[in-house]
């Protein structure tokens, strides 16, 4: 995975000094990889949830991606050989580029390059305008941005809970469920005791 930080750095001409470089925040994020989708069976493939998954599966998600005109989230998490988490990239994005690669060197399978781009949410505002029976006009401003859910510190197991379900209840998504897992030193999937206590947010 390739991982490119752009910059949006300009250049001016200034008179006796030449050219310039005038510095700017950095733009968007992004993302490109190379995805294997196999119509096979790899022992490497040891999800308990997707393991059945071909390759027509992940391709219409991705074609689902391109018409909804929507950002997903993208989490990539990096654990070492002994299973510890070493970094986990969580953020939203949009599918901008994706190719299918056949072959006969690929036999039934297929391989997908994809490029994403990093998504910040933005929204408008709206200037709603009322008058009183005097004639004063007053105007308030609606925002449409996205307000972020403040999540409880904790929750706790109650039989038949699993982490994804907690997480999902608590936060409204599994966006974070990785990040979580490994706060509370659990696996995904993990089996919880009733009455454990899942810290949902690191303390202060």
């Amino acid at each position: 995975m390739t991982t490119s930080i752009n910059g949006k750095n300009e250049t001016i001409d200034l008179i006796g000094a030449g050219e310039v470089n005038i510095i700017k925040p950095p733009g968007l994020t992004d993302w490109s990889f190379k995805i294997l989708l196999p119509n096979n069976d790899y022992p490497f493939n040891q999800s308990l949830i997707m393991k059945s998954k071909k390759a027509e599966y992940y391709l219409d998600k991705l074609k689902r991606f391109k018409q909804e005109k929507k950002p997903f989230q993208f989490i990539v998490v990096r654990m070492s050989e002994k299973g510890d988490m070493l970094s986990m990239t969580n953020t939203k994005v949009t599918l901008e580029d994706y190719s299918i690669e056949e072959s006969h060197e690929l036999g039934i399978d297929c391989e997908v390059p994809i490029r994403l781009k990093q998504w910040k949410d933005w929204g408008s505002k709206k200037l709603s305008v009322e008058t009183d029976e005097k004639g004063n006009a007053k105007g308030t401003v609606k925002s449409n941005r996205p307000s972020d859910k403040v999540p409880n510190q904790t929750a706790k197991v109650k039989q038949g809970n699993t982490l994804q379900q907690i997480v999902k209840r608590e936060l409204g998504n599994t966006n974070n469920l990785f990040a979580i897992a490994s706060l509370n030193k659990v696996a995904v999937p993990a089996v919880l005791a009733v009455g454990q206590v899942i810290q949902l947010k690191e303390g202060k």
